[in-house]
């Protein structure tokens, strides 16, 4: 009787080749320019075994990343800065491939979706804005327009608050209908709940669609440049955790006239691919 196997996911099928964002931010930059190496991923997974081993309540993910880094299997748990580097990797990888085909220069919006306090993490839902934001889109005329984003969540110090936003890639669509689609959120309660700016520096950009981190950024930004990302507290750090304990990878990714066919992802209509 021949063993069954278990079927790699997508992400880990192909190793990305031109499109391959380890090589176009390579290892050899500075940590917050080059893409995550594995033994930046290393050190992150041991940092967050650290402190899930400090709380009862933290202990069983940290087994994950633990037997996940000692090659007992790949664990695939959001948290798992390792398996997020796969993820990421390839993700990227397809961005910026559909970057190359598309004849027009898309553009990437920072949407605020909602906030919830300290200690309420758990409250906010991906899944309740996967519509929504597909039903705006199509209110704004742009039903016809490709989109990738990525769900994700930050947390900001200064208000004690955690932000699920969504990064989204537009793959054309006219400056009318892609400001009506922003004015549909400016009623949400969020400061500046919608940023838009035109790829101009791809690798860089489409890198941070989607992210899986465990740090925070507690100064504010001045200018172009990003304040300084560090690690968040213990408290903090475990509420995360907990939150992204609930999604797999995929659950993060949002599709718009786009689909996945085996691990690339595809323009889904005539239209689209003409958009």
């Amino acid at each position: 009787m021949a063993k069954s196997r278990r079927k790699l996911p997508y992400w880990r099928r192909a190793t990305p080749a031109q499109f391959d964002i380890a090589k176009l931010r390579p290892k050899y930059l500075p940590r917050g320019q080059r893409f995550e190496t594995r033994n930046d991923a290393r050190k992150d997974s041991i940092r967050s075994e650290t402190l899930l081993a400090t709380q009862r309540q933290g202990r069983p993910y940290g087994v994950y990343l633990r037997e996940c880094r000692e090659g007992h299997y790949h664990c695939e748990r959001t948290y798992c800065p390792r398996c997020a580097r796969a993820f990421r990797r390839h993700i990227t990888g397809e961005l910026l491939r559909l970057h190359a085909e598309f004849k027009t220069r898309p553009s990437v919006l920072v949407v605020l979706l909602e906030a919830a306090s300290r200690g309420k993490l758990q409250d906010l839902e991906i899944d309740r804005y996967r519509h929504s934001l597909r039903k705006r889109l199509v209110r704004a005329g742009l039903v016809h327009v490709p989109v990738v984003g990525g769900f994700e969540m930050v947390y900001r110090a200064r208000s004690k608050q955690w932000v699920l936003h969504i990064n989204l890639v537009m793959f054309g669509g006219n400056e009318k209908a892609i400001t009506k689609f922003e004015e549909g959120f400016r009623d949400d309660g969020l400061y500046r709940p919608v940023e838009r700016a035109p790829v101009k520096d791809a690798a860089e950009q489409l890198s941070y669609v989607l992210k899986f981190t465990t740090y925070h950024r507690p100064h504010q930004q001045r200018g172009p440049t990003k304040a300084k990302a560090v690690p968040l507290n213990l408290s903090e750090h475990l509420e995360l955790v907990r939150w992204m304990a609930r999604y797999e990878f995929s659950d993060h990714l949002f599709l718009f006239n786009a689909r996945r066919r085996g691990a690339s992802i595809e323009f889904s209509s005539k239209e689209a691919r003409k958009a």
